[in-house]
């Protein structure tokens, strides 16, 4: 898939490894300058590094989403080295591990509020950052990036859960004030996405893989790349007129019952 992304600006949060960092080289390799987000400047350097040695544009700026004022900092630094901000991609997220996870009755307080901070008030806190610059421009792609457990919980992560749902409808209310703006606002809910912290740490530590491929359709992971092509399409022009959309990508695992009971 080739999309035309020359002269485009694109932030994407997260970036310094797993999906984001798979998203950035995907949007690179159409074209955009891509500033690479995130708190560990070790390994945003490196991606900047690699993406630049294909001879395209990068940059990285450290921030953590969860800051209002350093999400601006982000936005404005940004504006200053490269004039404009086309397209947010709002990655940036975290879990707690699965030793960790309970029942909302004995779920930490700190981690309920860790989680919602980074998760939901950072693609508020980004999202915000940049929208006087795409307004001012009369054109922005905004792409938020939720999960399925926002679409159908799982037990013992409360956090991640309410967090995720709060995504999907906070894209929905953004698409309907944004429109008129020439903004476009959609989200992307990954499924099992190999090659991501969270996932490896929590959804198949404990060998636990055969379990999670049995609930799934397709019987295997998807990769970052499945989610960065989803995102290049809502980035492109061909989906100029998709917006408040839900882009559900599990092999099929919320679409029903994938076992034989």
């Amino acid at each position: 898939m080739r999309v035309d992304l020359k002269n485009k600006v694109v932030i994407i949060t997260g970036a310094t490894s797993g999906i984001g960092r798979g998203m950035a080289f995907i949007f690179a390799d159409n074209g955009a300058t891509v500033v690479i987000n995130g708190i560990d400047e070790e390994g945003g350097n490196k991606v900047v590094e690699e993406i630049r040695s294909t001879g395209e544009k990068a940059i990285f700026i450290k921030a953590n989403v969860g800051d209002a004022n350093e999400a601006q900092a982000l936005a404005d630094k940004t504006i200053e080295e490269f004039g404009k901000i086309d397209i947010l991609i709002n990655n940036a997220g975290i879990n707690i591990g699965l030793k960790d996870r309970g029942p909302i009755h004995e779920f930490p307080d700190e981690m309920w509020k860790k989680i919602i901070n980074v998760d939901l008030d950072g693609v508020y806190y980004c999202s915000k950052a940049v929208l006087p610059n795409m307004i001012k421009n009369g054109y922005g792609k905004i792409i938020n990036i939720s999960s399925i457990v926002g679409v159908v919980p799982m037990r013992n992560q409360c956090a991640f859960a309410a967090a995720k749902a709060g995504v999907i409808h906070l894209t929905k209310a953004m698409a309907i004030e944004l429109a008129s703006f020439g903004v476009n606002v959609n989200v992307i809910c990954p499924g099992s996405i190999q090659g991501t912290i969270m996932i490896e740490s929590g959804m198949y530590a404990d060998n636990r893989f055969e379990s999670i491929m049995s609930h799934i359709p397709m019987k295997k992971p998807g990769t970052p790349q499945d989610i960065g092509y989803a995102a290049l399409y809502l980035a492109s022009d061909e989906a100029s007129y998709v917006t408040g959309a839900v882009h559900i990508v599990d092999g099929g695992w919320t679409s029903g019952f994938g076992r034989d009971w």
